[in-house]
């Protein structure tokens, strides 16, 4: 992995799959998650999302930012994170999207239930947008409500290519 520290406790670092660089999608929906974590080795984490989603038939894979190594948001009492967003290409609707990032989260250790808001995490992933939809259920809300106030976001969004 290649660090490139921006100041105190931040860092891009990038691997092999972080970034990725674009690929066209031949799926119907263009989503962009963000991910995360700062439990466990979160980089060898991610990189094994990249390789599930890379497998799964219904995902393609369009492009990644370099992680983003930052402090914790929110409870500021734990681990720093890393972060990074995903452009992937989707077949299916938002509600089974979302059931397929819920699966993916508890296959990489997350726990069902949190802890309290903001807790430690082995891997969190946000839907930060749905093919330009916008989308009020009363478990999901598209785009990412505070998507434009985190800077674990904004950075990665940005150098997203």
């Amino acid at each position: 992995m290649i660090i490139a520290p921006l100041g105190e406790n931040r860092a891009l670092c990038y691997d092999k799959f972080f970034p990725s660089p674009f690929r066209p999608s031949s799926k119907r929906y263009e989503v962009v998650i963000g991910v995360g974590g700062n439990l466990g080795e979160v980089p060898r984490s991610l990189q094994g999302l990249f390789r599930a989603l890379q497998k799964a038939k219904r995902v393609d894979i369009i492009s990644t930012s370099p992680l983003y190594y930052n402090p914790a948001f929110g409870y500021t009492e734990q681990a720093p994170f890393y972060n990074a967003t995903m452009r992937l290409g989707w077949s299916g609707g938002y509600g089974e999207f979302f059931a397929y990032t819920s699966y993916l989260e508890r296959r990489f250790g997350r726990p069902r239930k949190r802890a309290f808001k903001n807790a430690p995490r082995s891997l969190d992933i946000d839907i930060l947008f749905f093919d330009g939809m916008k989308i009020k259920t009363p478990s999901l809300t598209i785009p990412h409500p505070c998507w434009a106030e985190r800077d674990f976001v904004l950075i990665p969004l940005m150098l997203d290519s």
